[in-house]
């Protein structure tokens, strides 16, 4: 279907031409708005490990913080960002010193992180578990497990579970190592804000455009991702997340086959789907997480209308 005359497009669109694009190219095009901002460059100084005092200061929140950012990130689409935002409001409601926050206050820059580096760990549950990608980052492992043969889901952790632990492996290897250079090379990776954007963005823009074209070796991925960057830049033009686009790209073949099956099963009533109790649970979880946005808004509405 959609193909318009392209063989090209038999198999569908590939997923990492059109992630390169949403996340790539287009924040070069985002970026590409900025030209005209003056950024003050500020010394670097030595990077130095909280004090005792600090982390007395900090445990309750960041233990917080961590089963906040867990558990965002273990709910499809959310992502270490609403994390981080939820894990920062919550750290600076339950601070003695609430108006220290905005300052530089180690309470909210830890409330913060701990959410944010949680949410990590949180989103690989839903992307091993039943093959849906827990955010944006997730989304492009997912892609590549599946660019690997690896198909994410309950029967990966029976069918391939030495796979399983190598991934859980390497997890706990990349934190340990992600400590390390964190404390001592910072400094250095700070040091790539420097570069000139006449020459970093050409680099990156480079790399996008081999990535994309790699896979296949077809200048038809490199052209889908060049579209999907300009889709992705108006998406964040106008306030509309990524991470959705992604989901619903890895998930739309899923849900297409499995709907099929379906069917099968119940000799195409449909109306009968919904009637199943499992079925009808996520249904309704859906229904709830769409519009929990309205809830909450006609709700405080109404409050506020009952203190005035």
């Amino acid at each position: 279907r959609f193909m318009w005359g392209n063989y090209e497009l038999y198999e569908g669109l590939n997923f990492i031409p059109v992630l390169v694009g949403m996340f790539a190219l287009s924040e070069l095009l985002v970026q590409s708005t900025r030209l005209n901002l003056i950024v003050e460059q500020i010394s670097m100084k030595a990077v130095k490990l909280p004090s005792m005092l600090d982390y007395k200061k900090i445990w309750k929140t960041v233990l917080r913080s961590s089963g906040i950012g867990t558990f965002i990130g273990i709910l499809p689409a959310e992502g270490a960002t609403v994390a981080s935002m939820i894990g920062y409001s919550e750290a600076k409601r339950w601070s003695k010193t609430p108006e220290e926050f905005g300052k530089g206050a180690v309470e909210g820059v830890a409330g913060a992180e701990a959410a944010n580096n949680a949410a990590t760990g949180g989103a690989m549950v839903p992307t091993m578990v039943l093959g849906i990608p827990g955010s944006g980052t997730t989304a492009v492992i997912l892609v590549g497990l599946l660019v690997h043969g690896l198909r994410p889901g309950p029967h990966l952790f029976t069918e391939q579970i030495d796979k399983v632990y190598a991934i859980f492996g390497a997890m706990l290897v990349a934190n340990i190592m992600f400590f390390g250079l964190g404390l001592f090379a910072a400094k250095l990776f700070a040091r790539v804000t420097l570069v000139p954007r006449g020459i970093l963005w050409p680099i990156v823009f480079a790399f996008s455009v081999l990535g994309a074209y790699s896979l296949a070796q077809a200048m038809i991925d490199v052209y889908i991702a060049l579209v999907f960057g300009v889709i992705g830049y108006l998406f964040r033009r106008f306030g509309f997340a990524l991470a959705p686009v992604a989901i619903g790209l890895i998930l739309g073949e899923m849900v297409e086959t499995n709907l099929q099956n379906s069917l099968k099963m119940f000799d195409g009533e449909w109306w009968q789907i919904p009637l199943q109790p499992l079925a009808a649970f996520f249904l309704i979880l859906a229904v709830l997480g769409i519009s929990q946005p309205y809830i909450l808004s006609a709700y405080k509405r109404r409050k506020a209308r009952g203190k005035d």
